[in-house]
């Protein structure tokens, strides 16, 4: 394809030059041409006439018109001895154009454009004056040479247009309404989105013969003149996708490529526009442009508004909430900004951090700052292989392995004189072997009874507030500083071996700041375990849904852990009593189906691991 555009590109190059040649080699320039100079760019781009292309990762077809309505296009005057003008006169005082416009991209790379300009009316002097006509038709092309001129900041395209002479075809077209030779523009298009700001620039050369206005005998016809030139194009927009509009100026400077009209005021033109677009529904792209010429050339206006519809249906834009380029459908973290990866589990995430390198992140690894060498261990994730133990004694009792029955339980104070190694039955396994337990179904609780060995004291409604000083015997609550709230309903409650709060810890999103509407309830458990120091060791635990990568869920719930931990070490709970662990979503309470269900499984427990004096409560 490329080489088919650049051969065909070098046929029309040669072609108009060869015009040109013929046409000075005899001294008898052109007589005519097209009087409009604005060109618009391809239909469905964000500018009016500086391009910035689109390409089908954004759209496939767009199709438009553009209307153009020009004030005092030509106007010429006779140059005095002094180099001023002595006379003034407007020999075309209105222009009106309809531009038809369709564009087509392919591969992702390649846009086509086609312009047909329809002269709908021109107006001043009698013999330029004229009805509706046709102009010269432009085909164009663009090819993309890197980035994407809508999605990166810096994209680099090449393009080339191409006129096609009406004129040389039949003698039937006003002079004004285009060339009697082929025209070609070959150009350099750079241009991107950054933030809001959506720039572009153009740098071309627009080859074709010499070319001279057919004036009134009292004027000077060599200042209606046109040749080769150089073309620049300047346009910046703020630019919002989201509301899918943009508004910003457009700067336009052309000048003679060689001659002494080069960069001089009769070879040169300035024309400068403001405009705005806007993108109805995806589908339709609507454009209002006004311009002014400040120095003209024959073909710059005074004077200049735009009017441009177009069909352009824009492709789905899917959402990114963590603006990283992917997006969140195939994003494995779509609310953390990360990197492309081939593990569809790491795609879209950050970078796990791995200490030892041993290719196990250190999220996951027992063992991050150890090197889990050539022989992993197979229970301990990220650890080398251990040595065989050396000793044949595990549990550490005094009983060898081989002897022992219960080899990896110490047999205790008061061995089982009937089973060698281990310790005497505890049905209840409150530390009290059965023997000496008075109540051998029943754990000893948190508050034991000083006169019956293995019992608790009388607690009614089972919240480990012994009946004595429980000012709600039979309403379960939690322990409490104040006497007359001590063992009464509050915002936690002790069973089943757990503090159990009754409203969430509420914390920042996806983060672990814990937010003031949760300080009651962790107060509330800062009291309970001031007040019970029987309570030696509370386990925090951190839960998450499913969603996202596992992880960062374990991650993630681990530092809520911790910072609850930091809070009630903050309010006076000592830190040898607090434990924090985060299991993220492996012991969900329901299904994660529903957003209710995942709401449930995004908790903070407080579990007892010991009690009254070191007995186990809850492992």
């Amino acid at each position: 394809m490329h080489r088919i555009l650049l051969g065909s590109a070098f046929s029309f190059l040669a072609l108009a030059a060869g015009t040109s040649t013929r046409a000075h080699a005899q001294d008898m320039p052109n007589q005519g041409f097209q009087l409009n100079r604005y060109e618009p760019t391809a239909a469905g781009e964000w500018s009016f006439a500086v391009d910035h292309p689109w390409y089908s990762s954004t759209r496939s077809f767009a199709a438009g018109i553009t209307l153009n309505y020009a004030h005092n296009p030509l106007a010429l005057g006779s140059v005095d001895d002094s180099g001023g003008f002595s006379t003034y006169r407007v020999l075309v005082a209105h222009q009106m154009l309809a531009h038809l416009d369709v564009a087509g991209s392919f591969l992702d790379r390649v846009l086509l454009t086609a312009s047909l300009p329809i002269v709908l009316t021109t107006s001043g002097e009698p013999r330029f004056e004229s009805g509706a006509s046709l102009g010269d038709p432009r085909l164009g092309g663009r090819v993309r040479l890197f980035g994407q001129p809508y999605k990166g900041a810096v994209a680099l395209s090449i393009g080339l247009d191409l006129w096609i002479p009406l004129r040389a075809i039949s003698d039937g077209f006003p002079p004004t309404s285009g060339d009697q030779s082929v025209r070609a523009l070959p150009k350099l298009i750079a241009g991107g989105v950054w933030n809001k700001l959506l720039w572009s620039g153009t740098l071309g050369f627009l080859i074709r013969p010499e070319a001279v206005t057919v004036a009134p005998a009292d004027l000077r016809a060599d200042l209606g003149r046109t040749a080769s030139e150089l073309q620049l194009g300047l346009a910046a927009a703020y630019y919002d996708v989201d509301r899918r509009f943009a508004i910003g100026p457009e700067l336009l400077i052309a000048t003679a490529a060689t001659g002494k009209d080069s960069f001089s005021r009769y070879g040169t033109s300035v024309e400068a526009m403001l405009a705005g677009h806007y993108n109805i529904k995806n589908l339709v792209q609507a454009g209002l442009a006004l311009g002014a010429g400040f120095v003209r050339q024959p073909g710059t206006p005074d004077f200049r508004a735009l009017l441009r519809l177009a069909y352009a249906p824009t492709k789905e834009r899917l959402p990114d909430r963590d603006q990283d380029g992917i997006v969140d459908r195939d994003d494995a973290c779509p609310e953390v900004k990360g990197l492309r990866s081939e593990d569809p589990r790491m795609h879209g995430c950050p970078l796990p951090v791995d200490r030892d390198r041993d290719g196990i992140p250190d999220l996951a690894d027992l063992c991050p700052d150890v090197h889990q060498s050539p022989t992993p261990d197979p229970a301990r994730i990220g650890c080398p292989a251990q040595p065989p133990p050396r000793a044949l004694d595990r549990d550490g009792d005094g009983v060898l392995d081989s002897d022992d029955i219960c080899p990896e339980l110490h047999k205790g104070a008061s061995p089982d004189p009937a089973r060698l190694g281990c310790p005497q039955p505890d049905l209840d396994k409150d530390g009290i072997p059965e023997p000496h337990d008075q109540c051998p179904s029943e754990p000893i609780g948190l508050v034991p009874d000083p006169a019956h060995p293995g019992c608790p004291l009388k607690d009614r409604d089972k919240d480990s507030v012994p009946d004595a000083t429980d000012a709600c015997p039979d309403k379960p609550g939690a322990p409490h500083p104040d006497p007359v709230k001590h063992g009464c309903p509050g915002l936690i409650e002790v069973k089943n071996g757990q503090l159990v709060i009754l409203r969430p810890v509420y914390f920042a999103l996806d983060k672990d700041v814990i937010l003031p509407a949760s300080f009651p309830v962790l107060q509330a458990v800062a009291d309970a375990l001031r007040v019970t120091p029987s309570l030696t060791r509370i386990r925090i635990e951190g839960h998450t849904d499913s969603q996202g990568v596992h992880i960062y869920n374990i991650d993630l719930s681990q530092r809520r852990a911790k910072s609850v931990r930091t809070w009630l070490i903050q309010h006076g709970i000592a830190e040898l009593r607090l434990l924090a662990e985060g299991f993220g979503p492996d012991r969900p309470l329901v299904p994660n189906t529903t957003p209710a269900g995942r709401a449930k499984n995004r908790r903070v427990e407080f579990h007892i691991v010991e009690g009254t004096g070191g007995t186990a409560i809850q492992p």
